[in-house]
């Protein structure tokens, strides 16, 4: 009978589990890439000025349409508004007469036109915009004036307001005579902000604010004068606005007299901001698009040094997929660097913003970070870095282990 040899096989040792593996090669590609960070946040710093592009635009247009939405009263002026390129139309006269005389309702009216402005003291002329303000005139909102509180005594006599560029240019100063027309007024101060107007208007047309009840007395609004008639209506607290102005429409608009409300204003007002901001926001993109190629050069030269280094990998057991794995994380991360870093230089230039771009709105913008703003910044940062480094990062697939021997003797290999 034949003994049986014994057996020469030994147990095999208990396979790593896949967790460890990972933990290993990540560990193992995290210290290799020491000396490859600093060129891969240069890389990736290309990414940083289109999220912050996309980040400041996003977060500026959010914070002016929810100040316009807090505001959107003292945009208007009222609660509702009509307005009419010529006098209005008896009909208009009839209905604006009738508001006022209901309970709870106000009615100012606002007729602009244009007219030269004489100091007598400098005898200097200035084309003006002349504001012939009723009383109550904003309903809501501070009119702020320098001195301050002259708003108030706009309709106390043969006084008038202007702007501080007018005042300017006519060297003028308060308590001069301004001539308008056949009438002279005395300036109490110059108006710095209305509510609705933005600071910018006052530079392309200076306006000068007179009381309503001396308008037929300046004489101006004679055959064939042209001037912008307008009507504010305040209405009693929780009183819809549409419901007031929709049995109205039939019977003004026939006759050119258009009828504003708050809703319909605000409505406006952000829409235009939304498309502005859309149309900023598609720059901001090709701006980051044109940063992930810069990404996809940069790792393209990262990947070619990095050959060696994924040959060894392979010898200590890592799979293709693992090491194209491993490096798309270092992208994603080095990616999530590069558009944190923009998101904080958006959030920086969305501070900026209201300071240098104030004078062009007509809101007082109320500067509050927008997370949905941030998270999309970084998310399309990240998505950019990604997809850019992702072709280049396919070539790592295939370096075989024999590289790590034959990269010498070949060079040419990937």
């Amino acid at each position: 009978m034949t003994t049986p040899l014994p057996s020469t096989d030994r147990p095999r040792p208990p396979r790593a589990s896949s967790w460890r593996r990972w933990s290993a090669l990540s560990g193992l590609a995290w210290r290799e890439s020491r000396t490859a960070r600093r060129r891969l946040l240069l890389y990736m710093s290309s990414i940083a000025l289109g999220v912050a592009a996309l980040v400041a635009i996003d977060s500026f247009a959010g914070n002016v349409n929810r100040s316009i939405r807090a505001q959107s009263r003292a945009l208007l002026g009222g609660d509702l508004s009509f307005s009419s390129r010529v006098a209005f139309p008896a009909v208009a006269d009839s209905v604006l007469d009738s508001l006022a005389a209901a309970p709870g309702i106000d009615v100012a009216r606002v007729t602009t036109f244009a007219s030269m402005a004489l100091a007598p003291a400098s005898e200097r002329t200035r084309l003006a915009q002349v504001r012939a303000i009723g009383a109550g005139y904003p309903f809501y909102g501070d009119v702020i004036t320098q001195p301050a509180g002259q708003w108030a005594r706009l309709h106390e006599g043969r006084f008038v307001l202007a702007d501080p560029s007018l005042l300017i240019s006519l060297d003028a100063q308060p308590g001069d005579s301004l001539s308008i027309g056949f009438l002279s007024f005395v300036i109490l101060g110059a108006v710095e902000s209305i509510p609705g107007d933005p600071g910018v208007a006052a530079a392309i047309g200076p306006r000068v604010f007179v009381s309503e009840r001396w308008l037929e007395d300046v004489g101006l609004l004679g055959f064939g004068s042209r001037a912008e008639y307008e009507a504010f209506a305040r209405l009693p607290e929780g009183t819809a606005g549409e419901a007031v102005a929709a049995p109205l429409r039939p019977r003004l608009e026939p006759e050119r007299v258009r009828i504003r409300t708050v809703a319909q204003n605000e409505s406006n007002l952000t829409s235009s901001i939304s498309e502005l901001a859309n149309f900023l926001g598609i720059v901001g993109l090709i701006a980051l698009l044109l940063g992930g190629i810069g990404v996809a050069s940069g790792v393209n030269a990262f990947v070619v040094r990095k050959i060696d280094a994924v040959a060894i990998l392979r010898c200590l057991g890592a799979t293709s997929h693992q090491v194209l794995a491993i490096y798309a994380v270092q992208a994603a991360l080095m990616g999530l660097a590069g558009a944190a870093a923009g998101a904080v230089l958006g959030v920086g230039i969305q501070v900026l913003l209201p300071r240098v771009a104030g004078e062009f709105l007509p809101v007082d913008v109320a500067v509050r970070l927008e997370p949905i703003a941030l998270l999309t910044g970084l998310g399309v940062g990240v998505w950019v870095a990604l997809v850019f480094a992702l072709r280049p990062l396919l070539g790592l697939r295939g370096v075989s282990p024999l590289q790590a021997l034959r990269r010498e003797a070949d060079p040419t290999i990937l």
